[in-house]
């Protein structure tokens, strides 16, 4: 998973010192920052190397990665800290477990009274069975003090990824003010009383080169002539400047052109891929794009089409032609085993599908799911957007980029 890249930092390391690399110097050039709890595996595969390949002790590989692995939380959410059953890394990855037990090991011994949950490794009590209780109350004192003698031991169970990313993180961050206090006060409060200055916060940003510059090349040029240079591309602050501009007819005339031109291409693709009409010359373009999940709420946003629908539907003539159309679009992919995320996508379509065959309706409602989100995609959405549906349960979202690009745009 991770072995690639870190040979090839050794490599790299190596070659660049000209033969005469001090791995003790590692922490000086590298640093690898692992996001949530997904290259966990990282750390004890860089003590593998140091110790089975290069020759180190324990102590002298723990020494250089705990000097060199970073981790950031992204989400407070449980199944982004990770456990990862303890049997399976057995079968799968003997070795590195044997370097997490150590870690575990050295973590307990360094610190006797933390909290069990702050452990690497989980445990769990093999439960016994009714009828070999009901025995062992049957007999007397010295039988009863002799089954509880031979009762089952604690069994390894789980492997905690997050809580062996806090161990060896040189630091810890979250990704927004708020978000960070988080971590400290609740998520890793046990890690916090330990080691409080580990803990940092990084506030998640956007680059104005891709998610204007590169996605958005006539809101650029617009934004260029107005401002004089590019200069605001690496000084964001610049595009204050662009009050001066508000109350311009022709920069509002600019502006709406270039949002036109985006939603055109927005539309063709949205034709070729889903079959779906989509008019941008009078359609306001409605998109929430994101994972999918229940916190982040697309059921709600899907459910408050399903009641525009049903208002329509009992309007007159009258009102209906009132009505200002709008074009919603939901995309985002759903985790391969997360049931109810599949649910929603399979709603969105469904509701889309009713929706967009009502001739009576037209074009005043359209709904449509756009599949396969990334960045390339993102790249077509973002400067197409009018409206922007953030409305993922409160204290729930960490920080969230994508609210940053769309007020770009």
């Amino acid at each position: 998973l991770c072995s690639a890249s870190i040979q090839d930092i050794l490599a790299t390391f190596k070659r660049r010192s000209g033969g005469k690399a001090n791995l003790a110097d590692l922490p000086e050039k590298v640093t690898m920052q692992l996001n949530d709890t997904h290259p966990t595996l990282g750390i004890p595969e860089l003590m593998r190397l140091l110790m089975d390949e290069e020759g180190l002790s324990f102590d002298a590989a723990w020494k250089i990665t705990s000097q060199c692995v970073n981790y950031t939380n992204h989400t407070v959410l449980p199944e982004a800290l990770e456990k990862w059953s303890y049997d399976l890394v057995q079968e799968v990855l003997p070795r590195h477990l044997q370097i997490i037990e150590q870690i575990d090991a050295m973590y307990a011994k360094q610190h006797p009274s933390a909290p069990e949950a702050t452990r690497i490794i989980g445990y769990t009590t093999p439960e016994v069975e009714e009828e070999e209780e009901a025995e062992a109350g049957a007999k007397g004192a010295k039988e009863a003090a002799a089954a509880a003698k031979a009762a089952p031991a604690p069994v390894p169970d789980v492997v905690r990824m997050a809580n062996m990313c806090v161990i060896a993180g040189k630091y810890v961050n979250g990704v927004a003010a708020i978000h960070s206090e988080i971590v400290k006060d609740d998520v890793f409060n046990d890690f916090y009383q330990i080691w409080p200055d580990k803990f940092q916060n990084k506030t998640n940003g956007v680059t104005l080169r891709r998610w204007v510059a590169f996605c958005n090349p006539s809101l650029t040029k617009l934004i260029n002539e107005k401002l004089g240079s590019d200069a605001w591309l690496s000084d964001w602050k610049q595009l204050e400047r662009l009050r001066e501009f508000a109350d311009d007819a022709d920069f509002q005339a600019a502006w709406r052109a270039s949002k036109l031109e985006n939603k055109k291409a927005l539309a063709e693709y949205v034709y070729e891929t889903q079959g779906i009409e989509l008019n941008p010359e009078v359609a306001m373009f409605d998109i929430q794009v994101k994972r999918i999940h229940e916190y982040k709420r697309q059921l709600l946003n899907i459910l408050g089409v399903i009641y525009k629908y049903k208002q329509m539907k009992e309007m007159s003539k009258a009102e209906l032609d009132a009505v200002v159309p709008r074009a919603v679009m939901i995309g985002g992919k759903a985790f391969a085993t997360y049931t109810q995320a599949k649910r929603i996508v399979k709603l969105i379509n469904a509701v889309g599908k009713v929706v967009n065959a009502d001739k009576a309706v037209g074009d005043k409602l359209k709904v449509a799911f756009l599949p396969n989100y990334n960045v390339s995609l993102a790249e077509k959405i973002i400067p197409a957007t009018e409206i922007s549906q953030h409305i993922s349960t409160a204290g729930m979202e960490a920080s969230g980029t994508s609210n940053m690009k769309f007020a770009l745009n």
